[in-house]
């Protein structure tokens, strides 16, 4: 019981998407479900809370997946709030 303690903490502590790694860098498009998103996203102006970015205290997107690989690129997917449809962006 004790070591499902421990790996649940690590593995919540792990999944956390800090917003400054979002904030640091270009995202250029990898794969889209609709024409919702454009080819590059910016989250400068964006601030991150749990699984949920806001722009203007508005929550836009949901976060479904980050990918954060060290010495390689990093991967976020988003789905719009909107529109429920999807897209994986890599940082550049």
């Amino acid at each position: 019981m004790k070591y499902k303690i421990i790996f649940s903490v690590l593995l919540f502590v792990s999944c956390k998407v800090d917003e400054t790694d979002l904030q640091n860098g270009g995202w250029k498009i990898y794969e889209k479900s609709a024409t919702d998103f454009g080819d590059i996203i910016s989250f400068n102006q964006m601030k991150v809370r749990n699984d949920t970015i806001f722009l203007e205290n508005e929550p836009i997107y949901q976060i479904l997946a980050y990918k954060k690989r060290y010495f390689m690129d990093d991967f976020i997917t988003i789905k719009s709030i909107k529109t429920q449809n999807s897209a994986t962006f890599i940082k550049k």
